[in-house]
């Protein structure tokens, strides 16, 4: 009898919980968000959480060190970097790659790095527009890229 109890309170107060937590948590994730479509350039720790949103492998409203962290424990980390670091095109281009499980051509399977991400990427049509790897990148352009890349991904063509 208390275990019928409890699921129909869990089934009650479910909705009641959401509706009352949901709000708040989605505020700071937009919030987030707002911070990164306005960074100039672009910094480490905001192009790990918006990949790994992207990716579904983070939750929405987690900080950016623990974007950081994430990205490390999936191996695809830039090491020793803090998060504030600003990024280049390039490297981000080459998480973009990794995260995503985008298969470059002949010179990026002989030499991976962020010269040949940017590459492959712009052949591809995720970059658009002016495309060197040492340049910094601003979070608004970061997030449409990777817009493109879940379009492509789609799509099937990546």
């Amino acid at each position: 009898m208390k275990t019928l109890t409890h699921k129909v309170l869990a089934l009650v107060m479910a909705p009641v919980f959401f509706l009352t937590l949901a709000p708040p948590l989605q505020g700071q994730s937009n919030e987030v968000l707002d911070a990164i479509l306005q960074e100039e350039p672009l910094t480490y720790g905001s192009a790990a959480y918006v990949l790994l949103l992207a990716l579904g492998e983070l939750e929405e409203g987690a900080s950016l060190t623990n974007a950081v962290a994430a990205l490390d424990r999936l191996g695809h980390g830039l090491a020793d970097r803090p998060g504030h670091d600003p990024l280049t095109l390039g490297e981000f281009s080459h998480l973009a790659m990794g995260l995503f499980g985008i298969s470059g051509g002949v010179w990026y399977r002989f030499l991976p790095g962020p010269r040949y991400a940017t590459r492959e990427l712009v052949y591809r049509g995720a970059l658009q527009g002016r495309a060197y790897p040492s340049m910094h990148l601003s979070g608004e352009r970061a997030l449409r890229i990777i817009g493109r890349i879940l379009t492509l991904r789609e799509r099937g063509l990546l």
